[in-house]
């Protein structure tokens, strides 16, 4: 142990980390404004109804309170950019944003979930200790362990990514085929829809998310990793519509690979730093406290893509297990059917929900992607729309059918089966979703339809 901190508290030049905090202060700057652009905060408010993580019950503020958590947010971007306030711009960013993040699970995405994580590590790091407004903060070194965290953090990633990946799917080139089918028709590209793209993508992207790891921490390889991570991101930054910042988030992480000595010397030949002005001081080094945080979480950090193990079911199919695991582009679902009923015990009547006047189109696609928000929604019709209608002793049904990675429609739940009794008997999703081998072909009487009755 006191050899692992002796190397954590080596000292390593500054600069790769403070290029990494404003490429990244100038990253979380544009994610805000797009959010604000697309009004994903508005959408909160008229429907009357949100999704919260079962784990965390974050209170809910008014519109006017939420826009100006996102201008302080916006301020805070700009600070850590400039290296002003940093520490404590850092900190109220990893808050604030991560309560925004955490509130609505129709929110969740995984560079958002990251974002939310390196905020909070970046904000006991001293990566103002370089071109900062604040030169009192200025140092010659710091310890290595800040470099060290970011790269285990961004490869885990990746590697999680390629174990997620090794599923009886990815090689039979799903969900890679609908989501280069669906680019292909966007883009008006047929060549995108070939097989031997299609190949080329599911087999790259596999040995990249495996192996860029190895070859960004090996000096000998470094090279190769960054050009091939650059590369691999632009392809992914236009392949892909909803991944948003990430491509170039990884991008300017490549900052905290490069060796940080060559890039001394290059900003200084280029006449970017003046070493002489720089006070000779050093950053703090990590102590036992320190340390010890750290490997708790880096262990949560191993732990959480690999819970799913010790769960019943295919965690794609059941959901449970799939989030904060950096299960990456390895599921397609084309809704084929949503409905919601509720079944009037008293009165013997069947009340039709139309769901499209209560969510939006990404949440209902959301939805279908996860049975506990199946489950919500359900609770949220018994106790909200039925008592607003006078039904009290009643059960809620619902019929969604999903194409799964390229399998024919099956449904996620027994139609007949009323999901508020049935997820109060089981504790686990899988003891009663319909499994992903039987679904749609018992119990389908009609292939159009199965009656309510």
């Amino acid at each position: 142990m006191t050899k692992l901190m002796s190397w954590l508290n080596q000292p390593k030049s500054p600069y790769g980390l403070a290029i990494f905090r404003i490429l990244f202060g100038l990253i979380l700057l544009w994610d805000l404004v797009r959010i604000k652009n697309i009004k994903i905060i508005d959408s909160f408010y008229p429907r009357g109804i949100i999704f919260p993580y079962e784990f965390i019950d974050l209170p809910f503020i008014q519109l006017d309170s939420m826009n100006f958590l996102m201008g302080v947010l916006m301020i805070c971007a700009i600070l850590i950019t400039l290296g002003i306030f940093y520490r404590y711009a850092m900190l109220f960013f990893a808050l604030g944003f991560s309560y925004f993040f955490f509130l609505d699970q129709v929110l969740y995405n995984n560079h958002l979930y990251l974002v939310c994580l390196i905020c909070f590590i970046m904000a006991f790091m001293p990566a103002d200790a370089a071109f900062s407004l604040n030169k009192k903060r200025h140092r010659l070194t710091i310890p290595q362990w800040s470099y060290r965290l970011l790269q285990f953090q961004i490869v885990t990633v990746f590697f999680f990514g390629a174990i997620a990946k090794l599923n009886p799917y990815w090689f039979e080139m799903h969900p890679v085929e609908e989501l280069l089918h669906y680019k292909a028709q966007k883009s008006g590209n047929s060549f995108l829809s070939s097989q031997f793209i299609m190949v080329f993508i599911a087999y790259g992207g596999f040995l990249f998310d495996l192996l860029i790891g190895p070859l960004l921490l090996i000096t000998k390889t470094r090279k190769i990793g960054i050009i091939s991570a650059v590369i691999f991101n632009i392809i992914n930054a236009y392949l892909f519509d909803d991944i948003y910042i990430f491509p170039f988030f990884m991008m300017s992480a490549m900052f905290l690979f490069v060796d940080q000595s060559w890039l001394k010397s290059r900003l200084t030949k280029f006449n970017l730093i003046k070493v002489s002005k720089i006070e000779f001081n050093r950053g703090k080094p990590v102590k036992f406290t320190g340390f010890s945080i750290i490997m708790v979480y880096v262990l949560i950090q191993i732990y959480l893509p690999l819970r799913h193990y010790g769960m019943d079911g295919y965690t794609d199919w059941t959901g449970e297990g799939q989030r904060f695991a950096w299960r990456m582009k390895i599921q397609n679902r084309t809704i084929e059917e949503s409905k919601f009923a509720i079944f009037d015990l008293d009165e013997k009547v069947i009340h039709n929900v139309e769901i499209n006047r209560f969510l939006y189109p990404d949440e209902i696609t959301q939805m279908c992607h996860s049975p506990q928000m199946v489950l919500q929604f359900a609770r949220y019709i018994k106790e909200i729309i039925a008592s607003r209608i006078g039904i009290t002793n009643c059960l809620i049904k619902a019929k969604i059918k999903v194409k799964f990675n390229g399998l024919e429609p099956v449904y996620l739940f027994d139609p007949n089966d009323d999901l508020i009794s049935m997820s109060e008997k089981y504790d686990s999703f899988n003891d009663w979703m319909i499994p992903l081998t039987k679904a749609g072909k018992e119990l389908e009487t009609n292939p159009d339809d199965i009656p309510w009755d």
